[in-house]
């Protein structure tokens, strides 16, 4: 048995990927700026003391993915999305460790270029001693989320049962399901996810002394996203 992270990820398409976004800053800039996380996140992820595999959407989304990728897409598990809700994608993916051989998993979002290798290995640390972990985002959405594997012969961890995905109190409405389980949670640092306009300004100030946003920088200056004020397409 083995840990495991996946980043699940949409193919960089207009009218598929960063759609709330495009609204603000026009489609195809938002599926540019989407392309860059993917290459940062692939960068990042390229070498790691874990398996690192991909959770993607639709069928044939790896054919988009997979350039943008680099090392991190060579060689690596990519597990195709179901069809279903977010919640149901992710009880899928959760579900599935233990005949993958996986004891432990983490699924971060792509949304979140900046995520680090750190947080990640906080994130099996918590899992050391808690069921669940959780990284929030300030929207009151979740960033990364891992679970332990179950005894196969009680089913998976259940968490996402009637709980709607993409709400401003879903992580609190899935760590009180966790709680009502008799599930233990655990907690990394909080950080965004660029899904509106207004969160390109955290990221703006991260990419001026992360050099691991290399990608990320050069396409907001390319796009003319570098300073505040320009979001409007």
């Amino acid at each position: 048995m083995s840990d495991a992270l996946y980043i699940i990820a949409k193919a960089p398409r207009v009218g598929l990927s960063k759609t709330r976004l495009g609204r603000t800053i026009g489609h195809e800039a938002a599926v540019s700026l989407y392309q860059a996380f993917l290459r940062d996140l692939g960068a990042r992820f390229a070498d790691v003391p874990f398996e690192c595999g991909w959770y993607v959407t639709p069928p044939d989304a790896w054919d988009d993915i997979s350039p943008l990728v680099g090392p991190c897409g060579h060689d690596k598990r990519v597990l195709l999305q179901k069809d279903g809700d977010l919640a149901e994608r992710q009880r899928e993916l959760f579900s599935g460790a233990a005949s993958r051989g996986e004891e432990r998993i983490v699924l971060i979002a792509s949304d979140s270029p900046q995520i680090t290798i750190g947080v990640v290995e906080e994130a099996f640390r918590e899992l050391d001693r808690h069921d669940l972990v959780f990284g929030p985002t300030y929207d009151g959405g979740y960033y990364l989320i891992g679970m332990r594997c179950q005894d196969p012969s009680r089913g998976p961890h259940d968490v996402f049962g009637g709980v709607p995905m993409s709400t401003g109190t879903v992580l609190g409405d899935v760590v009180a399901r966790a709680g009502s389980l008799g599930f233990s949670v655990g907690w990394v640092e909080a950080t965004f996810d660029v899904d509106e306009a207004e969160d390109l300004e955290h990221l703006r100030e991260l990419v001026q002394h992360r050099p691991d946003l290399a990608a990320t920088r050069a396409a907001l200056e390319s796009l003319g996203l570098h300073e505040a004020g320009k979001e409007t397409a």
